[in-house]
């Protein structure tokens, strides 16, 4: 179970920020530090200007950071820090001018992702435009929706929030977050296709959704081989099947990865509103 601090809520804590934030600072400005300097021709650390200089060009910067780094990396950092959008354009940058290195980079690309994963960022080390950059964990109309969903006086939203807040949240724990996300699912699918069976799982309802044949969304124009059907049951069986770490000791068990557990929660909010609100149902 992840801390959440007094005084917030879980979903509270789990809300994905913007720029670099206070408690980000010091792993950021450790990260930043060997991302601008180079190794010098002694035991001491030169700083790359050079590096610098390109991103001003490519910004066009009217206040070219080379000014502040020719006066020392704290200066720099300093700048940075009183403008989150620069300090964000500038991660964005030193991403894109490090994969084109990636064998000599990666570690240290890695480490910038685990810094803005831990701190909660909105941002995560991606491709951006179809080219390696930042890019948004999660699009502000999905965490909208998402937030919607949560929001629900129900058992599912409970459980929804908290796989949200494990795999989006400043503690992440993806084996919880796609276990929670499973649970979220069952717990409003289960009453609607087997409500009589008490021992019934999401695999129970796999079974019996394919069994039945019928269960659809409400749509009036459907693809004549590919239907809402297929679409729903393949949505509900990818999440059932796609969890690795249900059982230990079973052949192919690993920990939920995060692009794992990620995806189990972004498949889990639209299978809990359907099933909420009444959108999948058996029809003719």
């Amino acid at each position: 179970m992840s801390w959440v601090p007094m005084g917030m809520t879980p979903e509270e804590h789990a809300v994905l920020v913007d720029g670099v934030k206070p408690w980000m600072r010091d792993d950021m400005t450790a990260w930043l530090f060997l991302a601008v300097t180079l190794p010098g021709a002694s035991r001491e650390r030169r700083n790359d200007i050079d590096l610098v200089m390109d991103f001003d060009r490519r910004a066009r910067s009217k206040d070219p950071l080379a000014t502040y780094l020719r006066r020392g990396f704290r200066q720099l950092e300093q700048e940075l820090w009183i403008d989150d959008d620069k300090y964000i354009r500038f991660l964005d940058f030193l991403v894109w001018i490090k994969s084109q290195d990636l064998a000599t980079h990666r570690d240290l690309l890695n480490a910038l992702d685990a810094v803005l994963l831990a701190g909660g960022s909105r941002w995560k080390v991606g491709t951006r435009r179809q080219g390696p950059g930042l890019e948004d964990r999660v699009p502000l109309g999905v965490q909208e929706g998402a937030d919607a969903v949560m929001s629900h006086p129900s058992h599912a939203g409970e459980l929804l929030s908290e796989a949200w807040h494990a795999a989006f949240g400043l503690t992440p724990d993806f084996e919880k977050a796609y276990a929670k996300s499973i649970k979220a699912v069952e717990a409003v699918a289960i009453p609607v296709v087997s409500p009589k069976n008490t021992s019934a799982t999401l695999g129970t309802v796999v079974g019996q959704m394919r069994g039945d044949g019928d269960w659809k969304l409400d749509l009036t124009r459907e693809h004549g081989t590919h239907t809402s059907q297929h679409v729903v049951l393949g949505m509900v069986q990818a999440l059932w099947t796609g969890q690795n770490d249900r059982h230990a000791g079973q052949a192919g068990y690993r920990p939920s990865s995060q692009a794992e557990a990620e995806a189990a929660v972004m498949l889990a909010i639209p299978l809990v509103q359907w099933f909420t609100s009444g959108a999948i149902q058996r029809r003719p």
